[in-house]
């Protein structure tokens, strides 16, 4: 029979599943550290434990606190600081700030899906003893806002039990839990809690543990060496992220520290618009010759009446198309009421329209539950004459994933309307959660090879009135970081290639969000991108409310071809009313965890989608 366990000392184990669970034995009695995923079982057995007494929890995500079936009268220790998101889960999962207009990334979505009874919670230097061991709480901020490191002293050595801190030397499991921000809000903070996580790293260290035990990751026999290798990676990351960052132009002050520096891309100075533009909000507004508008996004009614003023004081006739640079809510809240008062033709790129389209499926930073109508769905190079303006649209994902960019070529210029990809200091992928993919013909390297080909004379930024342009120099500089980066956060992480960190949403649900009823059948679809260069498998299975009675879902799996997307589709069985009798039939928003394998790593409750029941 397989091992699933090593031993740290007489009474101390780890259970090596999808996480790192800590097994202090007493006999045939345990604490358990993280407790995660069936396999658990079956190492407790090997033990000859047969009695759980208590369950630590370092911080609060699922994928390392759901999974393994809690015992009646356990006692259940969490971070004081996340106490509500154990026991009081679905305050979470009803609220909408934590649904629409997403600016803040804390706490991250990987929330239980139920809540589940708390004892006892911890905060700073809480001390009590477990069998022959002492044991001791510090709070250690970083991976979450509330985690704590839970000190062990037993057999003579003392074991930190670290939660997500660090990986292994110089790693982490993952960089998106570390959007945070500083001065603004998480939006805006690319690794803006690696000073948390620095600080509580050297909290961790000043403790002087004998090994370091992480719930992702391997063990560190060398705390020192593992925690000094990640401080320097974690600054060479960052230092090639601000070299090119867009946010410099926004908030100066966010980066005082890196002024001066001659390897860093300098901001260019911009250059006025052409006269036949105007700018309100994050809308550009296009006039021809003859007096029609081309508008380009609508976040705000006071766009409208921008628009309504034009056209009272003559300098506009009417509207007659309308473009959709990308989703944010900034860009598309006030779109229905702008297609209301100005039924032009709406055209946008086509993955643009799948979210806009239907918001609801997706849950993505800055989204809106704005509904939009398109009339026209464009693909890379589609082309249209709209007055004396030549319009070409491409598929642009620079600030997010889900982006288009459209030249316009007339009255001697050639313009390029970027979105929120580009100011006079760089890129603008400042926010992991918008999908800034890295390697070739992804990402910004494929926005900037286009800007590179095109030669735009201008370009716009929907937030900013001057416009600019890149030196070929300058393209070719960001063009080498973005390669450096790839090379720096694939060596950051323990994947074979840098997205699968920085991407949470290279595996997603599909939709994200639905109605269902009883008695019907729903189809859910889980997404996978494979951002390795060799085909990868992944298995998926949904996990369905226990109330639901004997139906599953049986777990599937698909082979992804390299750099490529691959789906697995369920079909589920909504239980009738009738077959429901005796159980507690949730109501409202059910919580679906999808369980995941990934080229035969097991990660546990991965991801997650949102059923809505109707009718009670």
């Amino acid at each position: 029979m397989q091992t699933h366990y090593s031993q740290l000392s007489d009474h101390l184990y780890v259970h090596h599943g999808h996480v790192n669970t800590g097994i202090l034995r007493d006999d045939n009695r345990a604490l358990l550290i993280d407790p995660s995923g069936l396999t658990l079982h079956t190492t407790l057995t090997e033990l000859g434990i047969t009695q759980v007494e208590q369950i630590l929890c370092t911080h609060h995500h699922r994928d390392s606190t759901a999974g393994f079936p809690i015992p009646e009268n356990v006692r259940v220790g969490v971070p004081a600081a996340e106490a509500q998101w154990f026991s009081e889960v679905e305050t979470f999962w009803k609220d909408p700030k934590y649904r629409w207009h997403l600016y803040n990334c804390h706490p991250h979505n990987l929330m239980l899906a139920n809540s589940i009874h708390v004892t006892d919670t911890y905060a700073e230097g809480a001390q009590f003893e477990w069998g022959s061991a002492s044991i001791k709480v510090i709070e250690t901020p970083g991976h979450t806002d509330g985690s704590v490191t839970y000190l062990i002293d037993v057999d003579d050595k003392r074991f930190a039990f670290t939660g997500d801190l660090i990986y292994d030397d110089g790693k982490l499991w993952e960089l998106y839990s570390l959007q945070k921000g500083q001065q603004t809000t998480d939006y805006h903070g690319f690794l803006g809690a690696r000073d948390e996580l620095k600080e509580s790293l050297e909290k961790v260290r000043q403790s002087s543990p004998t090994a370091l035990v992480p719930t992702h990751g391997v063990v560190m026999e060398n705390p020192d060496t593992a925690i000094n290798k990640l401080f320097e990676q974690l600054d060479y990351c960052y230092d090639k992220y601000v070299s090119i960052s867009a946010l410099r132009h926004y908030f100066p002050q966010l980066f005082a520290e890196f002024e001066g520096r001659d390897d860093h891309m300098p901001i260019r100075e911009g250059k006025p618009p052409p006269d036949f533009l105007r700018h309100f909000g994050t809308t550009w507004l296009i006039i021809s010759e003859n007096g029609e508008a081309f508008v380009m996004d609508c976040g705000s009614p006071n766009i409208i009446k921008q628009i309504q003023r034009l056209q009272a004081d003559g300098e506009i006739s009417e509207v007659t198309q309308f473009w959709v640079t990308h989703y944010h809510d900034d860009h598309v809240n006030a779109i229905p009421e702008f297609q209301e008062t100005f039924p032009c033709e709406t055209i946008t790129d086509a993955i643009v329209t799948k979210v806009i389209a239907n918001p609801k499926a997706f849950r993505l930073p800055c989204i809106s539950p704005a509904v939009t109508r398109v009339d026209r769905a464009t693909h890379d190079g589609d082309s249209w004459q709209w007055n004396e303006f030549k319009m070409t649209a491409y598929y642009f994902p620079g600030q997010t994933y889900y982006h288009g960019g459209l030249l316009v070529e007339g009255r001697g210029v050639r313009m390029f309307f970027a979105g929120d990809s580009f100011t006079m200091a760089g890129i603008d992928d400042y926010c992991s959660g918008n999908r800034n993919l890295l390697g070739k013909d992804v990402g910004y390297e494929k926005c900037l090879r286009l800007i590179q080909e095109l030669k735009p004379t201008h370009i716009f930024n929907c937030h900013v009135d001057p416009a600019f342009d890149f030196t070929d120099k300058e393209i070719d500089f960001m063009l080498d970081t973005l390669a450096e980066r790839e090379k720096c956060y694939t060596d950051l992480f323990p994947w074979d290639h840098a997205n699968y960190g920085m991407d949470d949403q290279w595996v997603r649900c599909y939709p994200y969000e639905q109605e269902i009823a009883h008695g019907e059948t729903v189809t859910l679809q889980v997404e996978i991108t494979n951002h390795s260069s060799e085909l990868r498998t992944a298995t998926a299975q949904p996990i369905l409310p226990t109330s639901w009675g004997i139906i599953e879902v049986d777990s599937a799996e698909t082979t992804i071809p390299s750099k490529a997307d691959g789906h697995i589709q369920f079909s589920i069985p909504i239980p009738q009313r009738s077959e429901l009798e005796g159980y507690a039939t949730p109501i409202g928003r059910i919580i679906i965890p999808i369980e995941m394998t990934y080229n035969d790593t097991p990660l546990g409750q991965f991801r997650e989608a949102i059923f809505v029941l109707t009718g009670g």
